[in-house]
Order: structure tokens, then C-alpha cells, then sequence
């Protein structure tokens, strides 16, 4: 088993996604619970992360989100830009997953919206937090446990193009049995504790580093647009 640092209670840890080692996304968590095998981060709406995109670029008139976004990924050109998160969401990381889990909850009134299952490359350590790559495919559960699953027509065509390597289907496969399994047994984070979290409202938002904030060192790919909340 792998396993991640350990960080103090409410430290800032970036949680990078990297594509052919270029930085794609930044996304600040403030840490709640860190252990060897176990890291959970709070994203509050309103955080500021920094992810690669190609909207608004002229070779992508026309297409769906999801269309850019396999465009970006194979022809990696893309402006790095600054959002500001929303919902607000406790992610769950584990060393030894090809997955990270984020629960959401609604920014106004912090009602409990689903778990968000995000398949991914498993976590490493870094300088600044964690690293990973994403894999396309994605599952959505429903707060009743119901689910369904998103985005597996771009997940064949994202190994059809060569974009994420064949390998990886059996990996998700057993990812994705033993995340369902869990979830029939109502195993942590699907728990009534998990869904019914509420943060500190002292809490100050995680925030990036320098270098991994919009316009910093760590990106290679040219700054785009920032978030609507910054002051210019």
C-alpha cells in the first residue's frame, strides 16, 4: 500500500493535475484529516484553483464541453485560468485508489448534494501536495445512493485517440466495483457523518501558492482569464 504525507490540521495542500508533465490543474484544499493512507481536504465555494482550458480559443467554435476538452488534452493547447469553485466540496484521497471521491454541498445553505466519483491516475506526493492525472471517466451518486455514470463515451474515445492509455480499464474497472460495494454498505464517505459535515465557518479559504496561482512559475501553458472575483 502507498502511502502520502502527513499535514497538520488546516494547512493548505495543492492538489495538481498534470498532463505529459505539464501542470493542468491547481486546485487549494484545507486540510481536515490527514493520515498516511487517508487525506481529506474542504474546497469552499469561492476558492480560487487554477485548470487548463481552451474555451474561447478559435478551434473550439462550435464544439460541446466535452468536446473541448478532448481537444485540449491531445493538442494541449490551452490557457491556464483562474475559477473561483463551486460547490463547495470535501474531497476524500487515498494513496492506494485510482479514484478521489468529492462530496458536494450547496454554497448558500450547505445542503448535501451527492458524491462526485472522480476516476484518476493513483496520488503522489509533491513539493507543494499531491499529484495525479485524470482519466475522463467519472460516477455520480445520488444523496438516495442511487447512480449513474458520466462521461464513458469520452472515456472510449479518449483511449481510442491514445489520450489515456488502454491499461488503465481494468484498474477502473475494479475501482469502480469496489467503490459500489462500498457504497451497499454505507462504508465512509457514504455516511449520514460525511453528508451532513459542516465547516468551521472561522475557516479561511485555502488559497495557492505563488507559483502554482494564475500567472505563477509553475505553468508552462500562457495565462488566460481570472476569475471575476479577483481584483485585476
Amino acid at each position: 500500500m502507498g502511502e502520502i504525507p502527513v499535514y497538520d490540521s488546516g494547512a493548505d495542500v495543492v492538489v495538481e493535475e498534470r498532463w505529459h508533465d505539464l501542470l493542468w490543474t491547481a486546485v487549494p484544499h484545507r486540510i481536515i484529516y490527514s493520515t498516511a493512507e487517508l487525506l481529506i481536504g474542504w474546497v469552499p465555494a469561492g476558492t480560487l484553483s487554477v485548470y487548463a482550458t481552451n474555451r474561447g480559443l478559435p478551434e473550439t467554435v462550435g464544439l460541446t464541453r466535452d468536446q473541448r476538452k478532448l481537444l485540449a488534452l491531445k493538442s494541449l493547447h490551452a490557457r491556464a485560468s483562474e475559477f473561483a469553485e463551486t460547490p463547495s466540496k470535501l474531497s476524500i484521497l487515498r494513496p492506494d485508489r485510482w479514484c478521489r471521491i468529492n462530496l458536494g454541498f450547496d454554497p448558500h445553505d450547505g445542503h448535501f448534494l451527492g458524491w462526485y466519483v472522480d476516476f484518476q491516475i493513483p496520488v503522489q506526493p509533491t513539493p507543494e501536495g499531491l499529484v495525479t492525472k485524470d482519466l475522463v471517466l467519472d460516477l455520480w451518486i445520488n444523496p438516495d445512493h442511487s447512480w449513474n455514470w458520466k462521461d464513458e463515451a469520452d472515456y472510449e474515445t479518449a483511449i481510442s485517440q491514445g489520450l489515456v492509455d488502454a491499461s488503465t480499464r481494468p484498474h477502473l474497472q475494479r475501482e469502480a466495483e469496489r467503490v459500489l460495494a462500498e457504497l451497499g454498505r454505507s462504508k465512509a464517505p457514504f455516511t449520514e457523518e460525511f453528508a451532513s459535515f459542516r465547516p468551521n465557518p472561522e475557516w479561511p479559504v485555502p488559497a495557492l501558492p505563488v507559483s502554482h496561482a494564475w500567472n505563477g512559475s509553475s505553468w508552462a501553458i500562457p495565462a488566460g482569464w481570472r476569475a471575476e472575483t479577483t481584483a485585476h
